[in-house]
């Protein structure tokens, strides 16, 4: 597992998990020249409707409008939003943020009721806590197809009886995990963000902008290499993001980002029709698809650069 996936207790957010198989043959390694000119791509987005610390004049209403204006600009209707039903409990604003996106047509999914990890409780109390989840997510998507599970924090349990009871429990109850393949830390830029903002230091907010791009561009770059040497193809994409104010803020610039790489966006389902995702080990494995290939498979991972969590934990204090 790439070290940064570790840390995404820091603000509470979460992904999902891989697979297993035989090490692939020398040829099925692809050179950079035969990346797919048109790659696919679904975007998510975890702990709506309430996810991190807001900046001044925000709400999280302004926040899911802006995610959801975006995305329908772009004709990403039917994008999926992982919900925690415990955080509507107490936001004033939380049940109107989650209308908001769904009247424009996107589409939730669990990301369970509180963002419990399945690493650090029973299987027994994780799937009370899918279930208690449940009539938030009946009501509100009504007729829409709420069965996608995402595990909070990557954690598909610390052994494997858990990881198969819970395994078990989702096939009996009809859902599907919303695995993903690309995940650059998002979530890691939004407190800085925060903080900047209540400062109004508009310049550090530039290079946070900068950076944020950078550390995207990073990461799809990685997860395409990933899936060649791991799998000899370049599989559909799944990317975790977080509906926060930043990120809400940087939607724009990130489409703008995976167009420009010729990338085509489709939705969660279409995507996990690969054959890739109905592929999974039995094994304790936490991270992404792509990197639950790489580490079952004992794969050595291509050179990349990490987010800038140090220096985001630092700036505007």
């Amino acid at each position: 597992m790439r070290i940064r996936l570790a840390v995404g207790v820091l603000l509470g957010v979460c992904a999902a998990s891989g697979l297993v198989g035989q090490a692939p043959h020398p040829v099925a390694v692809q050179k950079a020249a035969e990346l797919d000119p048109h790659p696919v791509i679904a975007l998510t987005f975890d702990d709506l409707p309430v996810a991190g610390a807001l900046p001044p004049g925000e709400t999280r209403v302004k926040v899911a409008t802006a995610l959801a204006s975006v995305l329908k600009a772009n004709h990403l209707e039917g994008t999926y939003g992982m919900v925690n039903g415990a955080g509507m409990q107490n936001y004033p604003d939380a049940q109107q943020a989650l209308h908001v996106w769904l009247d424009a047509g996107m589409n939730i999914g669990s990301h369970t009721w509180s963002h419990i990890s399945l690493a650090e409780n029973t299987a027994e109390a994780f799937e009370q806590n899918i279930a208690l989840n449940e009539p938030v997510l009946a009501e509100y998507a009504q007729v829409r197809d709420w069965h996608w599970l995402r595990y909070p924090y990557l954690a598909e349990g610390n052994t494997l009886e858990k990881r198969r009871a819970v395994q078990s429990y989702l096939r009996e109850h009809h859902y599907r995990v919303a695995q993903v393949t690309m995940s650059f830390g998002d979530y890691a830029y939004n407190d800085a963000y925060v903080r900047c903002s209540a400062k109004q230091d508009q310049a550090t907010i530039e290079w946070l902008k900068k950076s944020y791009l950078e550390s995207a561009a990073e990461d799809i770059r990685l997860g395409r290499e990933q899936s060649r040497i791991a799998l000899g193809r370049e599989i559909p994409n799944v990317m975790l993001l977080h509906g926060m104010a930043f990120t809400a803020r940087m939607l724009p610039d990130l489409i703008d980002l995976l167009q420009k790489q010729g990338f085509r966006f489709a939705s969660l389902a279409e995507v996990e029709q690969d054959p890739a995702y109905a592929q999974e080990p039995d094994a304790v494995l936490n991270g992404t698809l792509l990197d639950d290939f790489m580490d079952a498979r004992h794969l050595p991972y291509p050179p990349f650069k990490e987010p800038p969590l140090d220096k985001l934990k630092s700036l505007c204090q």
